[in-house]
Formats: structure tokens, C-alpha cells, sequence
């Protein structure tokens, strides 16, 4: 029985208008989608042939002439054009063995067994991929410490590499790899130590040439984008860092000395007399950023105004009031 015909614009999801950029990667994320490793063996076959149907999508549609030929002929676009009707004879039977090849269409397989056939070199990958197309995308995320002085990482990445079955060809032995289902790469854990140095803020990137996904010929790049780790201390102002301390009155009327944690450890900071509820304190250099050019830690000072008082301290609350008073 022969195959039921499959529009391949449609397995694509592109117009018929489409660029072959645009068909690249219409191609690339059904290959990501349905790749069979990263589903479960029970869905494993269903998603092999959907990446059997992609691939042969692609290679009809990312060629020129058999592009052509197919928006031409469509389904029979490997035979061209019909051949013409046989000549009517006189009298004996009709003899239609010359206007059938004696083979129904048998779908997916027989493309692919043509195809590979055809191949030239024996050794060339499907669809090789450039560089930028191996690129890495990830977030890292730092303490503030860390952001400051610098931290050695360790990175668990997913990343695309090539198999090790088909050698990224996408076949063995004239078939589609079993292992990758033809696209002649699988997804796979693996694991990155890097320096990170210091002085990075929050959207700040990190390119690590080489260490992105593996192709035929190239191998991409990681690209790191940071992300500050809120810390319950601090607010994060762009280069600054503001920190909270609440205070006693007295401190407040008669000045005192208090410790303030910083990203450098602790700090005794003098608290003026007749310090307002909300005043800053500023200590310069002690906010995020690179070693010679780090921002400013501000300290807003906020009078904590006692619940519950002893009557000696009523006491002498109200004799402060009376003084203030005259």
C-alpha cells in the first residue's frame, strides 16, 4: 500500500515562501524537539520517526533543485513528469508494463535508502551546523562575595555533541543512527570548571570560547550571563549597596559606635550626635564592582523606637520632656 502523502512545507511548519534560513530553523528545532534521547523509551520509536520525517523534509526543501522539482511535482517529484499515455493499437492487448516502474511508493524508507546511496564521500555529516548555531546560553549565579572577589565554578551543562555511533553522519550502513536518529548529534551532561573574575554585576556576560556544543567542524562557545544571588543584608543599587541599621534613641541624641557588616567583613562606623531617623552613613568602595572601582555601601540609620520601657526609663523619658519643654 503505498505511503500517504506528507506536505513537507507543512512538516516544516513554514510557508511555501519560506528562506532556506527560515527553513534551517524550522529544521533545527523540530530536530531539538523530537530528538529520541531526550524522551522516554516508550516514546522513543514515535519521536525517531518524527525526526525521519524532518530530516527528509530538509533535504528536499534546503536543495535548490530538488525544491524546485518538488513545488513543481509535488509528491512525485523524484519521477518528474508523468510519462504520456501509451499509443492506442489496432487490435491486441494493451500493454501498460511500460508505464508503471512495477513498484508502489513505499514512504520514508525508500527515500532515505535512494538518498544514502547517492551520498558522495561516505563520511559527510546531514546538516553540518555553523559555530553560532553551537553557541551556549546559561545563568550564573553569584553571592555578592563572590561577585566581588572572584570565585572558581563548577558547571553542569546539557550541550549538544556529536555521536559517537554515526561519527555526526546521521547514518550507519546506509540507514539512519539508531542512536541519534539521523541528526548526527545527542544531548549529554557534561561538566565545565571556570574562573569567574572579579567585579561582575548583575547582567554582566562571560564568553568561554570552545566550551559551547560540539559540531562536524566547529565547536561553539558558553556564554555566562550573571545573576546577583539576593542577599537579606544589602539592596542591590547598580554599583551600590544600601544596608539598614536600627538604632537605639539614646545612640541617636549622644552618637555611639556601632559595627556594620560589610562585603570585606566587619566595620565600626561612628553614629553623629543628633542623628535624624533615615540619615546615611557612607562607606566608599565597599559596593560591588571591579577591585579598583567599587561602588559605596550606604548605611541608613533608623531610629528603633522601644515598645516596652521599664518605669525607670519612663521615668526619665518624661524628665527629657519636661527639659526640651522648658
Amino acid at each position: 500500500m503505498a505511503a500517504k502523502f506528507i506536505d513537507y512545507y507543512d512538516l516544516l511548519g513554514v510557508p511555501r515562501t519560506a528562506s532556506l534560513e527560515e527553513i534551517k530553523l524550522a529544521y533545527r528545532k523540530l530536530a531539538r524537539e523530537h530528538h529520541p534521547d531526550l524522551h522516554p523509551e516508550k516514546e522513543k520509536e514515535r519521536h525517531t520517526r518524527r525526526m525521519q520525517e524532518a530530516n527528509e523534509a530538509y533535504s528536499v526543501l534546503s536543495s535548490p533543485e530538488n525544491r524546485a522539482k518538488y513545488d513543481q511535482f509535488g509528491e512525485h517529484w523524484k519521477e518528474g513528469p508523468p510519462p504520456p499515455p501509451p499509443q492506442r493499437e489496432a487490435r491486441g492487448p494493451r500493454d501498460f508494463s511500460g508505464a508503471f516502474s512495477g513498484q508502489e511508493t513505499s514512504g520514508f524508507s525508500d527515500f532515505f535508502r535512494d538518498y544514502f546511496q547517492q551520498s558522495q564521500g561516505g563520511g559527510q555529516p546531514f546538516h553540518e551546523f555553523d559555530a553560532a548555531e553551537l553557541d551556549i546560553e546559561a545563568v550564573l549565579e553569584l553571592t555578592l562575595e563572590e561577585s566581588v572577589k572572584g570565585v572558581e565554578k563548577l558547571l553542569r551543562l546539557m550541550t549538544t555533541g556529536l555521536c559517537q555511533n554515526c561519527h555526526g553522519t546521521g547514518r550507519t550502513a546506509n540507514a539512519l543512527c539508531p542512536v541519534c536518529g539521523g541528526i548526527g548529534e545527542i544531548r549529554k551532561p557534561r561538566d565545565v570548571t571556570t574562573k569567574i573574575p572579579p567585579g561582575l554585576l548583575e547582567g554582566g556576560r562571560i564568553r568561554l570560547k570552545g566550551q559551547g556544543s560540539e559540531g562536524q567542524r566547529a565547536r561553539g562557545d558558553l556564554f555566562l550571563t550573571i545573576h546577583l544571588i539576593a542577599d537579606p543584608r544589602y539592596t542591590v543599587i547598580g554599583r551600590d549597596l544600601r544596608t539598614d541599621i536600627n538604632i537605639e534613641p539614646w545612640q541617636a541624641v549622644l552618637g555611639s559606635e556601632i559595627t556594620v557588616s560589610t562585603l570585606d567583613g566587619p566595620v565600626r562606623v561612628r553614629i553623629p550626635k543628633g542623628t535624624h531617623n533615615g540619615n546615611q552613613l557612607r562607606l566608599t568602595g565597599k559596593g560591588l564592582g571591579k577591585p579598583n572601582d567599587r561602588g559605596t555601601l550606604y548605611i541608613r540609620l533608623l531610629v528603633d523606637i522601644p515598645e516596652h520601657i521599664s518605669p525607670e526609663a519612663e521615668a526619665l523619658y518624661k524628665k527629657l520632656k519636661e527639659e526640651s519643654h522648658g
